[in-house]
């Protein structure tokens, strides 16, 4: 017989075992975040690159890309930014290239926080331009905030045409791919060079169609040299500033066979409040990759990108609200399409001529909102927990009734993703309705039919919001939900089981004085302890510090000479977080200097 000792050690393991299981099905009430390197793919957004003094690596805004799990960034715009991978900032005398340390240190640290890069190459160099005899020696370079509308356009906006500027425009190219060979993948071709980036504005068709054939054939060149200088890197073919189908197919039809990915822009209704499904019917964007797909020489694997798109909050009829919930429509729709979306922006670099007007996150603005994160930033970072590394099911079986006659015109929008590692189901959906600034839409109630085994436990998502309620079964396998204008999703509540690791300690400042460097930064979460590496030269990292979470100072006393770079990371019982903004100094002769060279400069 059981002795009573032995029965009362096995009730009492009975009942853990119980409360752990019923612990691993707790239900969280909003959906955790996921960082950039917990997701095997994800959602892309358009990045300007730090700067001082409107981007400074010391405010948080560059560690809320990995704590949003942005996965794609779309690197190298100018007319916003200046940005320093143009190639007027690369060569700025001639045959002379080099980057700079704010340059090196963004890419590396996108590269080693799991983010996937785009990188555009761009716009022309006056070293190239004018009377040979009487050219400028070194590139003055233009200020923030140009455009090609400014009158006249600045001279970077005259494409190269010649031989020799063609031939200097790929030597630039091949020096970037080259560069950042492993870093950076995707290299694009100019932006939107069917409007005035490129220029001559035209007027006509034909003016269009010629402009393209001469963007078409540097195009040709530009694919062999980055496919020469690496075999792994894919090209992409300029954004254009709408689904442009004569631009694109006079341009493509110069080198369809050597282009990996297409991409176009989507801003319907540009400057007012237009949803993001009108790119579909307003601007025919599915009409537009169907036509290019029988361009002679495309190959069938070919990619579509829509890379920018927006509805800024000071749009005409829009503010945050409606912000918040197109961000996740713009994406969704998309990821049904089987396009890869990436939206214009995170945060604007307000000394550029388009100030404070767009980004998810606000610029710096001389009031409180500096860097603040606008309503859309929870948004982005649900949409990306939830359905950044899924791709369309079209083998799910459901199906939702009880729509209004009003929205059975093709408003209702509904789906179902499956996780590429998981394999677990979640079903979205929405109303395609304009989202109205009052924000005042009523909830309409539906049945969603599910046939699907695997959701024993449904929970309902609010996408916008990330709140999570538990959903109970009705008759006949069907569960009572709400349609929105903004998205709604349902999945089995064993779908939220990532890890909730730490946000990511921002904001690190190093300063080098005497025999040592002293760090500084922040931390946003609780954790259990902190890690510090140093690289030397852009060399391998290695840990120099570890100590308990809350410390907000470290001092590395043992200094050595060169591009000295600190970096750190939180822990907690789950994991860890992403890696800090970079901080360096460069030491001379155990003194502090920033030098702006490059780890790799020279003369091709």
């Amino acid at each position: 017989m059981f002795s009573h000792r032995f029965l009362s050690v096995l009730l009492c393991m009975i009942l853990m075992l119980l409360a752990t299981e019923s612990f691993g099905q707790q239900i969280p009430h909003q959906v955790p975040p996921r960082r950039s390197y917990q997701l095997a793919d994800g959602f892309g957004m358009n990045v300007d690159l730090p700067r001082e003094p409107r981007l400074p690596w010391t405010e948080r805004w560059w560690t809320r890309i990995f704590d949003s799990g942005i996965k794609w960034v779309r690197v190298g715009q100018y007319e916003n930014s200046s940005e320093r991978t143009s190639w007027d900032w690369i060569e700025q005398t001639p045959g002379h290239y080099a980057t700079t340390p704010d340059l090196d240190e963004a890419i590396r640290s996108l590269a080693e926080n799991g983010v996937h890069i785009e990188m555009e190459l761009q716009y022309s160099n006056p070293l190239y331009q004018g009377n040979p005899a009487i050219r400028i020696r070194r590139v003055i370079l233009p200020p923030p905030g140009i455009g090609p509308d400014d009158h006249p356009p600045n001279p970077i906006f005259n494409p190269p045409t010649s031989p020799e500027q063609i031939d200097a425009f790929l030597r630039y190219a091949r020096f970037m791919v080259r560069r950042y060979q492993g870093e950076v993948k995707y290299w694009e071709l100019w932006n939107e060079p069917d409007i005035g980036y490129w220029q001559p504005q035209t007027k006509t068709k034909q003016e269009l169609v010629a402009k393209a054939k001469a963007y078409g054939r540097l195009l040709s060149s530009f694919a062999d040299v980055v496919h020469q200088t690496d075999p792994q890197a894919k090209v992409i073919s300029a954004g254009t500033s709408s689904p442009n189908l004569v631009f694109a197919r006079a341009a493509l039809a110069e080198c369809a066979r050597k282009v990996d990915i297409v991409a176009y822009h989507t801003y319907p209704g540009f400057g007012s409040n237009h949803m993001p499904e009108e790119a579909d019917t307003l601007e025919h964007a599915s009409a537009f990759r169907a036509a290019i797909m029988h361009v002679p020489g495309m190959r069938n694997e070919v990619q579509f990108w829509d890379n920018e798109w927006d509805v800024s909050p000071l749009w005409k009829n829009s503010n945050e609200s409606v912000q918040a919930r197109y961000v996740p429509r713009f994406y969704l729709y998309n990821l049904a399409q089987g396009v890869k979306a990436f939206m214009w922006e995170l945060v604007p670099g307000t000394d550029g001529n388009e100030d404070n007007l767009y980004g998810i996150i606000n610029g710096r603005t001389p009031g409180p909102d500096a860097f603040k994160p606008r309503e859309a930033y929870r948004a982005f970072e649900v949409t990306s927990a939830l359905f950044g590394e899924t791709a369309i099911d079209p083998t799910a079986e459901f199906s939702i009734a009880g729509v209004p006659a009003q929205y059975t015109h093709g408003q209702l929008q509904s789906y179902a993703f499956r996780d590429k590692v998981s394999g677990q189901r979640i079903y979205a959906f929405w109303l395609a309705v304009i989202a109205e600034p009052a924000d005042n839409f009523t909830p309409i109630d539906v049945n969603l039919k599910v046939s699907d085994p695997n959701l024993r436990k449904p929970v309902l998502i609010d996408v916008r919001t990330s709140a999570v309620t538990p959903l109970e079964w009705q008759a006949r396998k069907e569960l009572r939900v709400p349609l929105k204008d903004s998205v709604m999703a349902v999945a089995d509540a064993s779908y939220l089981n990532w890890p909730l690791v730490p946000e990511t300690p921002g904001e690190l400042q190093a300063l080098h004085t005497g025999n040592a460097v002293t760090l500084r930064w922040k931390t946003y979460t609780h954790a259990n302890r902190l890690e510090i590496e140093r690289s030397i030269n852009y060399g391998p990292w290695k840990i120099v510090g570890e100590m308990a979470g809350g410390q907000t100072t470290f001092q590395d006393t043992h200094v050595v000479k060169g591009h000295v770079t600190y970096r750190l990371r939180a822990y907690n019982n789950q994991g860890a977080s992403a890696w800090s903004n970079p901080a360096w100094v460069d030491v001379r002769n155990n003194s502090s200097e920033v030098v702006k060279k490059s780890r790799c400069s020279g003369d091709l």
